[in-house]
């Protein structure tokens, strides 16, 4: 080795700071700028560049062993008097400790710039590309239906769920700089407005499609490209996913969901979403995404019946997104993460690993309470009414195991009235075309069942109110499939308890199908008289002439809830008889067992889908009509 080279490693050892860092395959390595050229200065590529993983590579745990927080080599001061070099390093400290603060800032954003696009464009044959072709992965939707679809989004649905700047996007799709993919996410989302529905054709002369048709064919054609990762950005990578989660339709749609919004979080992560990069001029849009995938984690767990949350607040590096005066977006997002907060406070009865028998007895917010800092008074009219119904999901949720004198169930009846009479009133159409929804008045139906069965709500009162949940679904089933399972199994309720059905019975030994008995421990406290009425008489009518559904207890039978002459069976014995009913075969029974599949968190949605489809398709009338009951 000549000296040259000797006195060049002697320098290269003695001033470190002097030298450029570089990773290499994850190692770190120190070389000075002048004797080295990287191989990728001369194509314009940045010089340095941060590990994606840091602190979690191994070779961090051996950081302090290389430089101290001056950047000195703690083994070139091996042997130095401490207390002579103090003041040296006090000196150095503030000057040295800027330049590595200004560095690290650098190769952060850096390292962003460079990996925010792919790297590499997917080498594509020949007839890799007809195949993407013909599955529509390059379309391109023509110029009259994204005009529309895209203003629709902007002013509809771009504040509520700020996936991406609704205002920029414009911008760039009327210079033709728009990714056709970002295009098509958004018209999947816009077409279920049915101020889109005369304009959702594919090409420029085709036939005018129904909106879930459109949909369907959207959602494919996106599938495939984002599996063959056509989109180079990977922030409108994430964009697109986020938007796909949005579109549950089809038995399978569940889970599907739940699997593009896992892979939007997962690019999330991938390119840093959740930290703050310096120098990023579209840092506040990036928040806005992140915190907008946290809010759909949020509702992913009940809405889609995914077990866990996703995203755990500890874990993000960037500011809550505060209400600012006059800034609407941020007012909408502030009060999303609320309501986000409060879902997870009230699921988290739901968790697989919970032992907990009794609900929360922590005093639950009202919705005021949760919007104190900001004023509603001048947001538009369907975001207002679509924060309220997601915190009434909330509150339905929170009540698992209370029976009906508890606070909890109170309050979960009164949300699904609520909900309720917010459809009613508002119309599904006028509503944002959000997965929520359907799922809110699902839920809500299903609440109005259970408290008809408890003997909580009058016969008729609850009747009429599910008259108007099965009208409402079918209309939300045009859209959405999932709120066609829940208003066959209403509808089959109202073929039950028409005026022509015959006489109702009950039977003995039938299982309790509830989640959990002790919940109704205190429904003895129905009125017997009524009850009796109804066993006696069978099916009532209301003022519209509608047979109304006898009252069951769900629970082991008792006694109390049988008249005096019958409380003994066939042989003169002493017996017990389960309040369960049934014409022509088909118990009551089954409805519970159907109501409670729907919203059983305990099972895959694969296997609650169809457990509950087996029963609704023996209906040979699949046919769904808004019934005259309530007109």
């Amino acid at each position: 080795m000549s000296s040259r080279q000797n006195h060049s490693q002697l320098t290269q050892a003695i001033h470190p700071v002097k030298a450029a860092v570089h990773e290499r395959n994850g190692a770190i390595m120190s070389v000075s700028p002048k004797d080295h050229t990287p191989p990728d200065a001369a194509k314009g590529q940045s010089q340095t560049r941060p590990s994606r993983v840091s602190l979690y590579n191994p070779e961090s745990v051996l950081t302090d062993l290389s430089m101290d927080s001056t950047g000195a080599r703690l083994a070139d001061k091996a042997g130095t008097c401490q207390v002579h070099s103090r003041r040296k390093e006090k000196d150095l400290n503030t000057s040295e400790e800027g330049i590595s603060l200004e560095e690290r800032s650098l190769r952060q954003r850096n390292w962003y710039d460079r990996h925010r696009l792919n790297s590499r464009r997917p080498e594509i044959s020949d007839n890799q590309r007809r195949y993407l072709e013909e599955e529509g992965a390059y379309l391109e939707l023509p110029k009259s239906t994204t005009d529309i679809l895209l203003p629709i989004y902007n002013m509809l649905l771009d504040d509520l769920i700020p996936v991406l700047d609704g205002a920029a996007i414009f911008r760039d799709y009327s210079n033709g700089q728009a990714s056709i993919f970002l295009l098509r996410a958004v018209s999947l989302i816009a077409c279920k407005f049915r101020q889109a529905a005369p304009f959702l054709r594919i090409c420029e002369d085709g036939a005018i499609l129904d909106q879930r048709h459109f949909a369907s064919i959207l959602l494919k054609s996106l599938d495939v490209s984002i599996k063959a990762d056509l989109e180079p950005d990977r922030i409108t990578k994430v964009q697109i996913l986020a938007l796909m989660h949005l579109h549950n339709d089809g038995l399978s749609g569940l889970d599907r969901s739940s699997g593009y919004l896992s892979q939007a979080i997962s690019e999330a992560w991938a390119i840093s979403l959740h930290v703050k990069v310096p120098v990023n001029s579209g840092q506040e849009r990036c928040d806005f995404l992140w915190w907008t995938l946290r809010n759909f984690d949020r509702l992913n767990k009940p809405v889609m019946g995914a077990a866990p949350f996703m995203i755990d607040d500890t874990d993000i590096g960037v500011e809550r997104i505060a209400p600012r005066k006059d800034h609407y977006r941020s007012q909408l997002m502030a009060i999303s993460l609320s309501l986000g907060d409060l879902m997870k406070t009230a699921t988290r009865i739901y968790k697989a690993s919970s032992t907990a028998t009794d609900d929360d007895f922590d005093a639950f917010p009202t919705f005021s309470e949760l919007t104190t800092n900001v004023c509603m008074d001048g947001f538009q009219r369907s975001h207002r009414l679509y924060l309220q119904i997601w915190y009434h999901v909330a509150a339905m949720l929170s009540c698992r195991y209370s029976g009906p004198e508890s606070v909890q169930y109170q309050r979960r009846l009164s949300s699904a009235d609520s909900v309720l009479r917010i459809v009613c009133l508002e119309e599904p159409a006028n509503l944002p075309p959000l997965p929520l929804v359907p799922y809110a008045m699902s839920m809500s139906t299903t609440v109005v069942y259970r408290a008809l069965r408890d003997g909580e709500r009058a016969p008729e009162e609850a009747y009429k109110d599910l008259g108007a949940c099965y009208d409402n679904l079918v209309i939300l089933s045009r859209l959405w499939t999932s709120a066609k399972g829940v208003a066959r199994l209403v509808r089959r309720l109202q073929q039950f308890t028409r005026p022509s059905a015959p006489p109702i019975r009950t039977t003995e030994g039938a299982p309790c199908t509830c989640d959990d008995t002790h919940q109704h421990a205190n429904v003895t406290r129905n009125p017997i008289s009524n009850l009796n009425n109804l066993q006696r008489h069978g099916p009532t009518q209301d003022v519209t002439g509608s047979s109304v559904l006898p009252v069951s207890s769900l629970v082991q039978p008792s006694e109390a809830f049988l008249p005096p002459d019958e409380s003994t069976d066939d042989d003169g014995q002493s017996g017990h008889r389960a309040a369960t009913w049934f014409v022509d075969g088909l118990s009551y029974s089954h409805f519970d067992r159907a109501f409670y599949d729907f919203f059983d968190y305990g099972m895959p949605s694969l296997f609650r889908d169809l457990a509950t489809w087996d029963f609704l398709q023996s209906d040979a009338n699949d046919d769904l009509e808004v019934s005259s009951l309530n007109h």
